[in-house]
């Protein structure tokens, strides 16, 4: 009997397909990922200083109830085996907030070297 979390690979893609501007990258193997966040995702130019939009995101899912580990302007999630399909949905609709919320901050020009 598998757990529901093995039936979510559409769900998981949706962040290997996205077209978030802010996200370059995304490795990662079953619902052990990481996801590069990039200041040009045609050039996949990093942001500069490093580290300072990964943290605000960070900030920003733990504001919404999601653990994640931020490695300089990398998102790494590790959740546990026995996540259910609903859980990765929320998940997913979490770090998607608070990708918008970052993308919002930069595009006010919070973003100070």
């Amino acid at each position: 009997m598998g757990n529901d979390a093995e039936n979510s690979s559409s769900k998981r893609s949706s962040f290997r397909d996205s077209d978030h501007p802010l996200v370059g990258e995304v490795r990662g193997l079953g619902l052990i990922a990481a996801v590069e966040l990039v200041a040009d995702k045609a050039t996949k130019q990093k942001f500069d200083p490093p580290g300072k939009v990964g943290l605000y995101l960070f900030e920003r899912a733990q504001e919404h109830g999601l653990i994640v580990r931020a490695i300089q302007d990398q998102i790494a999630f590790c959740p546990p085996m026995i996540i259910t399909e609903a859980q990765v949905d929320t998940l997913i609709e979490r770090f998607a907030r608070a990708l918008e919320e970052t993308q919002a901050w930069i595009a006010a020009g919070m973003l100070v070297v």
